[in-house]
């Protein structure tokens, strides 16, 4: 079987980084996929509906790096690069339509996505008009609310990652820096 992509996105909206959309994805081996869900399922702190890295301590950050690294995967992290006036959802569309037409040649051919709920249907617009302008083929969608899929805490990390590293902190990318692929895609 091919693997499957898992994403999340994150929007830091900072000022020392104003325009950015980032887009992780975490590609992994169906064999695999059951040890990184355990891996990071123990790492979720009690209580939490799921492992969120904005809600994690440095402690905690540098463990949950530690343990991913140690697993089988592979990251590819689209960074949009927008004008600070180009609205949320255009960054997010701009994004993804990176995303989803890098995802075929590295094997992959359905990603599932963090859901947003009713905002769902803003991707999946996006994919059927891409698909009819024959500019994305090979690859679907789908949607899973953040809690119930693990390997999605995995991509939001990823995010987190790059935001750090973005921001001059590049030791959590140090750490991950082999499993993982950035790809600028300015706009």
């Amino acid at each position: 079987m091919t693997p499957t992509a898992y994403v999340d996105e994150s929007e830091p909206g900072d000022r020392r980084d104003p325009g950015v959309y980032i887009l992780g994805a975490v590609i992994v081996p169906d064999r695999a996929e059951d040890a990184l869900r355990a891996a990071v399922q123990r790492a979720k702190p009690a209580g939490a509906s799921k492992l969120h890295w904005t809600e994690s301590d440095r402690r905690h950050r540098v463990s949950v790096t530690d343990e991913l690294s140690r697993h089988d995967w592979n990251g590819l992290v689209v960074v949009g690069l927008h004008e600070s006036t180009t609205r949320s959802e255009r960054r997010r569309r701009l994004t993804l339509e990176r995303l989803l037409v890098e995802l075929p040649a590295r094997g992959v051919h359905t990603a599932v996505l963090e859901s947003r709920g009713p905002a769902d249907r803003h991707d999946r617009a996006h994919v059927d008009a891409l698909r009819a302008r024959r500019a994305l083929s090979g690859v679907r969608i789908d949607h899973k609310p953040g809690a119930v899929e693990p390997l999605l805490w995995v991509a939001d990390t990823l995010c987190g990652v790059i935001g750090r590293d973005r921001q001059g902190e590049s030791t959590y990318l140090d750490v991950l820096r082999p499993k993982i692929e950035v790809v600028e895609n300015p706009r």
